[in-house]
């Protein structure tokens, strides 16, 4: 546990003990022709869909776009137990991405927001009582993408929020699980679950983003 793997995720996979408590999160690739290290991402649908195929009946988030959930995900995973909307602001077209949990149902009351009404009488009661919001919603727009500019920004093409990482573990797991993200990148996944004081293992098949990986990894160990 708590390591960053080189290597093809499949064939490390069939090598570790999985258990109740294993909980898989990740933003796998996109199959949509983005250039990615050492990894084909223009996989025939029938490959996709076998890929994503041994992830099934495990408890598991993966993040991808509305289109290419339903193409590959449903004939893989099954329908997933519950649905986020995650929406930001991009210079492409593709404005929102899903956020699909499978056998596991996320906890909304975990992360609290602010009260859209805070001058109504019974929320400033509530407020005067020491609560602290109201329970997320399942349509997020209040994370952004990962910006060149960005001081959590790496090399990789494709990084997920941090912010948007962390509301998904307290959403979706305890501290006694073991977070697997089986297409690591550069590391978001395994560096928020340190952060969290859970349990972790990435798997990534190139070495340069399993360097960066470890070098975030370290980081968030020396805060």
């Amino acid at each position: 546990m708590n390591q960053i793997i080189q290597g093809n995720c499949i064939k490390i996979l069939k090598t570790l003990k999985l258990s109740k408590n294993t909980v898989f999160i990740s933003d796998p690739p996109y199959n949509i022709n983005f250039k990615y290290k050492n990894y084909k991402d223009n996989l025939e649908n029938n490959e996709y869909i076998k890929l994503m195929s041994n992830f099934k009946g495990y408890k598991s988030v993966f993040i991808h776009y509305p289109e290419e959930t339903m193409k590959y995900f449903l004939p893989a995973l099954g329908l997933p137990t519950e649905i986020i909307a995650w929406c930001y602001n991009s210079n492409i077209n593709r404005r929102f991405r899903l956020i699909n949990f499978f056998n596991i149902k996320p906890d909304f009351s975990k992360v609290k927001q602010s009260y859209k009404n805070p001058n109504d009488k019974r929320i400033k009661k509530l407020i005067a009582n020491g609560s602290k919001g109201t329970n997320i919603y399942d349509w997020w727009s209040d994370i952004q993408l990962v910006k060149n500019v960005s001081k959590e920004k790496t090399i990789h093409p494709c990084q997920i929020p941090e912010k948007l990482i962390e509301r998904i573990i307290l959403m979706a797991t305890d501290k006694q699980d073991l977070i697997i993200d089986p297409f690591c990148g550069s590391g978001t996944v395994c560096a928020v679950a340190k952060k969290l004081n859970r349990n972790y293992i990435g798997i990534e098949i190139s070495e340069e983003y399993c360097q960066i990986s470890k070098e975030r990894i370290k980081e968030e160990t020396d805060v």
